[in-house]
């Protein structure tokens, strides 16, 4: 069994929060005995001149633009709590306060180490540089220890390619006893007419999420990330 930490805020999903799609999708997207593979692949073209430019007015020692896709990404699923949900042991759970993990390519034979940011739904976008520039650190140096198989799927997932300016990726999936995670991978920035983009590659568990909610996210995201208001929670 699974414990979730109390420091995710987790909370049962109640009968009244499973009304409309969520009646039938939670349960028949995660069937058990369904061979199934219950998620939705998107590649998108974002573009980010605004948000761009309003990150490099920021004062925030220590950020990078993709520490700012995050940061931003993570406050707005708090008014989008579809990106909350996780199944546990067939129990469907709202977390509030999941934990970032970032995949981090190093040299040698490790290829990977991870990220594990924590509270980063409770931090201000300064203290969230100091605290993701500490992280990639520890990474890097090959400090800080593997995390634990549950906290990849319990957290949200951000991966970063700021090498290939794609236009499709595809990611894995393996079935687990833990399940609703969203997936997004950045890639690198480019210009289209003038204007500044960045691939996004997004997988969506369609019991909880779809098309239709990201691009709500999305676009409240957007609307943030170039000042234009602030995220709700």
């Amino acid at each position: 069994m699974v414990q979730i930490p109390e420091r995710y805020q987790p909370q049962a999903l109640s009968d009244e929060a499973r009304e409309g799609w969520f009646a039938w999708s939670l349960d028949f997207f995660t069937e058990p005995e369904v061979l199934q593979v219950p998620y939705v692949d998107l590649t998108l073209q974002l573009e980010v001149g605004a948000a761009y430019a309003r990150y490099l007015r920021q004062e925030a020692p220590g950020g990078s633009f993709f520490a700012y896709l995050i940061w931003h990404f993570v406050q707005g699923f708090k008014s989008h709590p579809s990106f909350l949900l996780r199944q546990v042991d067939g129990v469907w759970w709202l977390l509030r306060n999941p934990p970032v993990i970032v995949p981090i390519a190093v040299a040698g034979p490790h290829r990977f180490r991870e990220l594990v940011l924590e509270d980063v739904a409770l931090l201000d976008y300064p203290a969230f540089c100091v605290h993701y520039r500490e992280q990639l650190a520890r990474a890097r140096a090959g400090v800080a220890e593997r995390p634990a198989p549950e906290l990849f799927y319990l957290g949200h997932f951000f991966g970063n390619l700021p090498n290939l300016p794609f236009s499709g990726l595809t990611l894995h999936y393996r079935r687990e006893s833990i399940a609703g995670q969203s997936l997004f991978y950045f890639g690198k920035r480019y210009r289209l007419e003038g204007r500044l983009h960045i691939p996004l590659a997004a997988k969506l568990h369609h019991a909880c999420t779809d098309p239709h909610v990201l691009d709500l996210l999305l676009a409240d995201v957007q609307r943030a990330m170039r000042g234009g208001g602030v995220h709700g929670g």
